[in-house]
């Protein structure tokens, strides 16, 4: 029956056909940049270099676009997560999202690799923007949302690309270095246009971008 399912499942997939790492089979290629040509390459194909594992490309094998900063065009919809949990998070997190929203703009003026802390220093913050996250775009109800994951993804690339920066920077390729730092501004005002859908007047003042 297996070797049979197997067969099936071979001839009626396209010969590009491949799996996320998540596990979901898809009639595609997968790879890193699949869908935004910006996305960092040196994310590890399955996932495993990563802040947050279960984002956007595990669940898909998929980068996700850019949102312009203050668009609600992309997602469509959002999920329905309480306004006072929201309002609780935005008052535990808030401090931690301006600090990291100005670590990465002092970083942005530097010119040397040796001026940029490592992706994984606390400086960042980056792991506060995931628990915002959490609580902004998943409930009990609701769960793990593609919301959530999608903040995820940008949250990933921001921790990619500012190893990808610094080892520019340490290259002297100052052209790839900038190219890295727009990808890094692009995924930040993504995640906190993407936050700032969830912020009401009730719940609290929208962040600004970089």
């Amino acid at each position: 029956i297996g070797t049979t399912l197997s067969t099936l499942l071979s001839s009626s997939l396209p010969a590009n056909a491949d799996f996320a790492p998540g596990g979901t089979l898809l009639d595609r290629p997968v790879y890193v940049t699949y869908g935004n040509s910006e996305a960092s390459p040196t994310r590890a194909p399955n996932n495993s270099n990563v802040l947050f594992a279960q984002d956007n490309y595990y669940k898909f094998g998929s980068a996700a676009q850019w949102i312009e900063a203050g668009s609600t065009e992309f997602p469509k919809t959002m999920p329905f997560v309480p306004s006072q949990q929201r309002y609780d998070a935005l008052k535990k997190f808030n401090g931690r999202v301006q600090t990291s929203k100005d670590q990465i703009v002092k970083i942005g003026s530097v010119s040397s690799g040796a001026d940029v802390p490592d992706s994984d220093d606390p400086a960042y913050q980056l792991r506060a923007l995931g628990l915002l996250a959490n609580s902004f775009l998943a409930s009990e109800n609701t769960g793990t949302t593609n919301e959530l994951m999608l903040a995820r993804w940008y949250i990933n690339e921001m921790y990619l690309r500012i190893g990808d920066y610094r080892g520019a920077l340490q290259k002297g390729d100052q052209k790839d270095a900038e190219a890295c730092y727009g990808y890094l501004t692009k995924a930040m005002n993504s995640y906190l246009t993407l936050i700032n859908r969830s912020i009401s007047s009730k719940v609290g003042d929208q962040f600004s971008y970089l």
